[in-house]
């Protein structure tokens, strides 16, 4: 088998996958969309293009043994390829996302009888399906080696390969800048796809976004809410909710925050809390959605709100949402917000000082001028924390640090410093969130108001030792245990020490504030805050990376090929999750599709 049969054995193979890629898109579904149709074809003929360089970088060594050993080698691995593939296809038609050595691992370790319960007669299906995959692969193998075409159709087709990779990534860049629903919905179709982005490029050349929403068909793939609500009319409470950006659960101190802490004697304090995810994206989308980080290209392609945002509107609340940082950075626009008009993208300002200023502002304007028949929902998004800024002279607690230069930090920094920048600007929300109170007192608001105040994530310090300083870096306590407050009109405060969840938080509004009778399993991976039984697990979500948390033993799926266990202290240990946990965390990924 010569180096040009090679290839052409590659292409054949591509070919193949191409064909079975679109049962990718028939699952996910199909957008017939101009964008739509063309990033089907870029993704897959580029996406695929990259395995097919993977199998000749396999089979050309085995050239220099001989022609023969060529043959054998391309035959096996293009066998592998084709399983693989197969196998890919099954597990994404259960659980909507792709083959890992996470996977692999679970699927071959002690426990995967438990967590994946297969028939024989499947096996024995399996087994039959790949002999007869590696000899649809023989026969590519054969008719390989008879092509003739010569330098100038290999180079021509080399160009075109290419090309469609070149035009993958950069309608995928084009399409996430522009927020196309149709290519954001299926970028994740694919097996081990990471196209190009380019927003800030984009930014930098003068491109502007594209804000408002695209009238285009849902794909239909996603089945949300399971069952039509069942909501009854009654009085509603005004609902406003504060996020602090970064907020970890040991700042709610009376040092810290002695304007909070004082009036969280009054509250429901949740004193055993975990946010949804370890970075903002994915702790946002879990507070209103109730779902787990894996439905964000589902819902933002499809720009489908949330049910707690639909009937918010159907109930006819007036929405004020006001963030510091912007919500088309991460794309809130796209899903959360999606259905409101004219949305506040976000506050004026240079630095997230004068921003969270003007958040303040902008809310107190909207609560003195609303309509007073009407009920309201508020959401607040303060994002000092994030960058530990603090108005001039509010260095309260000393030394500080000037900057965080993340190059020269160690596992072995003082960390003192930088904790108190970090305490600084928590102290400075602290003083905002007291002014917020004191105006709905002012109104006459806080009998008629639920305010429900928490993080989106929390905020490592290197507390772990291992010189993790920020977020998005692990799921230990420190990045995923945040303070959850609630001051509910006729319910007393008191301290609540059982786990809850932010996926808790839409569940407990939909049935106690708006009157919906639905279990929270008709939309939502939680349920009620006040629901005190035992949680069998909670879902933990980074920008590419799975936890499964169970008591305090944490089993991490990492998109890119590994399973580690931890504690709660990030703490390697032998051990993860049970395999009931694991079984039933991973059918929560694949519940709210067709």
């Amino acid at each position: 088998m010569s180096i040009r049969n090679i290839f052409w054995f590659c292409v054949c193979n591509l070919l193949l996958w191409c064909a079975a890629a679109l049962i990718y898109f028939y699952i996910g579904g199909f957008w017939l969309d101009v964008s739509g149709v063309l990033f089907a074809f870029f993704s897959i003929t580029g996406q695929l293009t990259l395995f097919m360089a993977g199998l000749l970088t396999l089979v050309l060594p085995w050239r220099i043994i001989g022609p023969r050993s060529a043959f054998w080698a391309a035959w096996v691995w293009g066998s592998f390829f084709a399983f693989f593939f197969a196998l890919d296809i099954f597990i994404y038609t259960q659980y909507r996302f792709h083959i890992s050595m996470a996977m692999l691992e679970l699927f071959f370790g002690p426990a995967g009888r438990e967590i994946f319960v297969l028939p024989a007669s499947m096996y024995v299906m399996v087994g039959a399906g790949a002999l007869l995959l590696a000899g649809v692969v023989f026969v590519l193998a054969r008719l390989a080696r008879k092509i003739t075409w010569g330098k100038k159709a290999v180079c021509a087709s080399t160009a075109v390969l290419v090309c469609c990779t070149l035009g993958y990534n950069g309608l995928h860049a084009w399409g996430k800048f522009m927020q196309v629903p149709s290519v954001l919905a299926q970028v994740s179709y694919l097996p081990w796809a990471n196209p190009m982005s380019a927003n800030r490029r984009l930014r930098k050349m003068g491109f502007e976004p594209k804000n408002e929403p695209y009238s285009l068909p849902k794909a239909g793939t996603l089945n949300y809410p399971l069952r039509p609500l069942d909501c009854a009319q009654g009085k509603r409470f005004n609902i406003l909710l504060i996020l602090v950006e970064s907020w970890r659960a040991d700042s709610l101190s009376p040092e810290v925050m002695p304007n909070i802490y004082r009036r969280s004697r009054r509250a429901l304090r949740f004193t055993e809390h975990l946010a949804g995810g370890n970075a903002t994206e994915a702790g946002v989308f879990s507070l209103f959605y109730s779902l787990p980080h894996a439905y964000w290209n589902a819902f933002s392609g499809a720009r489908i709100a949330p049910v707690f945002i639909r009937r918010l509107q159907e109930e006819n609340y007036q929405l004020g949402i006001f963030s510091s940082a912007r919500l088309n950075s991460p794309e809130f626009n796209s899903n959360i917000f999606s259905s409101i008009p004219d949305l506040r993208l976000g506050s004026k300002g240079v630095t997230k000082v004068e921003r969270d200023l003007d958040l303040q502002q902008d809310f107190t304007t909207f609560i003195k001028q609303r309509d007073k028949t009407k009920p309201f929902f508020g959401f607040l998004f303060y994002d000092s924390p994030h960058g530990q800024m603090y108005p001039e002279g509010g260095d309260v607690f000393q030394p500080t640090a000037e900057e965080m230069n993340y190059l020269m930090l160690t596992k072995h920094t003082d960390p003192t410093p930088y904790m108190n920048n970090y305490k600084n600007s928590v102290y400075f929300i602290d003083g905002l969130l007291e002014q917020t109170f004191r105006l709905l007192e002012k109104e006459g608001l806080e009998k008629d108001t639920i305010v429900i105040l928490t993080g989106d994530h929390g905020q490592e310090i290197n507390d772990t030792h291992n010189n993790f300083w920020g977020h998005n870096s692990n799921f230990s306590k420190w990045q995923t245990h945040v303070p959850m407050l609630v001051w509910w009109p006729e319910k007393e405060g008191k301290e609540l020490a059982h786990r809850t969840t932010h996926y808790d938080v839409v569940p407990t509004l939909m049935s106690q504030a708006l009157s919906c009778s639905n279990p929270p399993e008709d939309y939502a991976a939680g349920r009620s805050l006040f629901d005190d039984s035992s949680r069998p697990f909670v879902i933990i979500s980074s920008y590419n990376k799975k936890a499964i948390r169970e008591g305090d033993k944490i089993s991490v799926i990492d998109n890119y090929g590994y399973l580690e266990n931890y504690d709660e202290n990030y703490q390697k240990t032998e051990t993860g999750v049970s395999p009931q946990a694991m079984a039933e965390a991973l059918k929560v990924f694949s519940r709210f599709y067709k």
